[in-house]
């Protein structure tokens, strides 16, 4: 039996619109069902606003359909945007999809950084961190069904209850989305899993906060991702994925780096360099997947691998393909 479960990521992305956004989602929707049915074990979706690709803006509708189409898997968010959205109304929409999926709905959480976002939203910047914090709470005492007050900076809530109650007991699991140390820290001391958006060296410090808390980390999850593509070869995989990759690593060195205050996009994490994509990625025939991912689990003490595979542009089908040789080639193989 695997002691790390895998899931899959969407993000719904269409550059150039390529496809009819109908048609892009319908095949998002296949892949879902083919996941489950392969044994993987989670569906993850990542979301993000006003970008010309379509990524993703809306991820409790989308999570809503999956729980429509699936019986087994969990369904996360990795990681949903907190501070764009008002935490009665997410408390509601997180457990309407919580008791259409009887319970499997987990939910990321993360701070946001891009300046775009926080201003075609109206919120400012540096409020990010407080509204996250107040909507978190906000959202425990809302699942509990029982009425109450709340008097926060940012929210101000009066005898209020939210029905119907999430199917999950007592609520739904939270996962704190960071990259930086200090906010993988505030993972450990608000009691959440961790969403992990970088690698070995993130985890241990929030392992490591873990324990200096008096908390033992295995009783929490820690979720990290990785660009996976199955082909005969590491040359056929790379030249399926290339333009996907480069196109992905360009935006986010662009968005990563503005947030930073620089235009290098040589120091942030996910930059366009070809060699480095090739690394970093898990990209080849099954066997040779297989043993990559085996010294990743070796290496990073996760407890689920996040694969993505459904690549910006990239056609569906070579993604459905994949993800069948993957489930039927590679996932029992894994330790």
């Amino acid at each position: 039996m695997r002691k790390i479960k895998v899931g899959y990521q969407l993000d719904f992305r269409n550059p150039g619109s390529r496809r009819k956004s109908s048609d892009l989602y319908a095949a998002m929707l296949s892949q879902v069902e083919a996941a489950e049915a392969l044994g993987l074990d989670s569906i993850w979706l990542t979301e993000h606003h006003f970008t010309d690709d379509g990524y993703l803006p809306s991820m409790m509708p989308a999570a809503a359909a999956i729980a429509a189409r699936t019986r087994r898997v969990t369904i996360g968010t990795f990681v949903l945007l907190a501070p764009f959205q008002h935490p009665l109304k997410l408390a509601e929409d997180a457990a309407v999809v919580d008791v259409i999926s009887n319970g499997r709905l987990r939910l990321g959480i993360g701070l946001g950084y891009r300046q775009e976002e926080f201003d075609g939203f109206g919120v400012p910047r540096a409020e990010r961190f407080g509204r996250t914090i107040e909507t978190a709470e906000i959202l425990k005492r809302a699942w509990s069904g029982e009425r109450f007050d709340f008097d926060g900076k940012y929210f101000k809530l009066r005898d209020v209850r939210v029905l119907p109650t999430p199917a999950s007991r007592p609520y739904p699991e939270l996962l704190w989305g960071a990259g930086a140390p200090a906010g993988i820290r505030r993972a450990a001391k608000l009691d959440m899993g961790f969403a992990c958006v970088g690698g070995q060296r993130e985890i241990e410090i929030y392992r490591e906060e873990m324990r200096k808390l008096g908390k033992d980390p295995a009783r929490y999850s820690v979720v990290n991702s990785r660009v996976v593509y199955i082909a005969d070869s590491e040359e056929d995989a790379w030249r399926d994925t290339r333009e996907a990759l480069m196109y992905q690593a360009e935006l986010y060195g662009k968005w990563l780096s503005a947030a930073a205050g620089t235009s290098d996009t040589s120091r942030v994490l996910i930059r366009p360099d070809p060699e480095r994509l090739k690394r970093t990625s898990v990209l080849g025939p099954p066997d040779l997947v297989i043993r990559k991912l085996t010294d990743i689990f070796a290496r990073t003490p996760m407890t689920e691998l996040i694969i993505a595979m459904q690549l910006p542009g990239l056609d569906p089908g070579k993604a459905m393909r994949s993800l069948e040789r993957f489930g039927r080639e590679v996932l029992e193989k894994l330790p």
